[in-house]
């Protein structure tokens, strides 16, 4: 149980990290876009790379931020049909999606790992730099969804089977 709970904290400093980091990159993606425009219509002068760069930023964002919903259970699913289900079939569904989850991480991992070989030496279109920068999203959110789907598949194996947190504000 000790390795249990160090895998727990383990997972909850690594979220928070992702969090942090998708924080300082959504920030650095807005403030190149206010510059850009700023650019453009003030100075009138377009800067090149103001278009390219937060393309990639997003990209970082997105994958980042899909691997956190995946722990946080707030990917497209059927909370109605899960919820109704008997508590063992619920804990066993909840092992068998977590399994699914787990592959998906693998196919994401592995095949970005070779996205990054093939595609990684290529020139961004605007500036002077390697793709490698920015093609190592995919093959980080494969990590990180097989690191949650762990945890999610070892909190069914204990019986904690938690519902989705919903952020959607309801009329109650």
């Amino acid at each position: 149980m000790a390795l249990l709970a160090l895998f727990d904290r383990f997972v909850d400093g690594l979220v928070a990290i992702v969090r942090l980091v998708c924080i300082v990159l959504a920030t650095a993606l807005f403030v190149i876009v206010i510059a850009a425009i700023v650019a453009r219509y003030g100075f009138g002068r377009a800067v090149s790379w103001t278009e390219e760069v937060p393309r990639y930023l997003l990209i970082w964002v997105s994958f980042l931020g899909a691997a956190v919903c995946v722990l946080k259970r707030e990917h497209v699913g059927f909370e109605l049909l899960f919820d109704s289900l008997p508590p063992r079939l619920r804990r066993a569904t909840a092992i068998f999606i977590g399994l699914l989850i787990l592959g998906f991480g693998w196919i994401t991992f592995r095949y970005g790992i070779v996205f990054v070989e093939d595609f990684g030496s290529d020139l961004m279109e605007t500036i002077p730099y390697t793709n490698y920068w920015y093609y190592p999203a995919m093959p980080v959110s494969g990590f990180l969804i097989m690191v949650f789907a762990v945890k999610l598949i070892l909190d069914a194996w204990r019986g904690v089977v938690e519902a989705p947190t919903s952020n959607i504000p309801t009329a109650e």
